[in-house]
């Protein structure tokens, strides 16, 4: 069982590092959007999922913004978004990897108390909702940004790519 954990840690840890890299080339505000690789960003994300509850939605809405219908605007807005909040977002992430694999290690050992694992646990979750607000603003900029028809294209990319959504 302890290989199983240590596996899906390392799992977890090579694919931040991976999105860490790819989001590092992209640091440059100015980048054009179509530099972005965002197909396999969104594959990275998918992986990072287990770190949350709400999914990572603009490498979706970037891999398909023809289909939505984006403006350069919004396309625009989106990555400034971006760029704003980036290396906050990917530190606080780092972290939470970093203490979930120490939580693993601890957690095995019979001289941790239950107290110490559970104060750990805590840190976890509030770097969760860190998390979470940040992508709580990602998504307010997406309602922010959209328009109705903007919004059936988007619900219907949602539904080709496995989300179970209502309208």
């Amino acid at each position: 069982m302890m290989y199983s954990w240590k596996k899906r840690g390392w799992a977890l840890m090579s694919a931040l590092a991976i999105f860490f890299s790819v989001q590092t080339t992209l640091y440059a505000h100015d980048i054009s959007v179509d530099k972005i690789d965002w197909k396999s960003l969104d594959k990275k994300m998918k992986k990072l999922s287990p770190l949350g509850f709400h999914p990572f939605l603009m490498p979706l809405i970037m891999n398909n913004r023809d289909a939505i219908g984006l403006t350069k605007e919004q396309l625009k807005d989106f990555l400034d978004w971006r760029n704003k909040n980036r290396v906050q977002v990917m530190h606080t992430m780092n972290k939470i990897l970093k203490l979930r694999n120490d939580f693993l290690r601890l957690s095995l050992s019979p001289n941790v108390s239950n107290s110490v694992l559970e104060s750990k646990q805590e840190e976890i979750f509030k770097l969760h909702r860190k998390v979470l607000k940040y992508q709580l603003s990602c998504r307010r900029n997406i309602l922010d940004n959209f328009n109705e028809e903007q919004w059936d294209n988007f619900f219907f990319v949602l539904g080709e790519n496995g989300y179970d959504i209502e309208q």
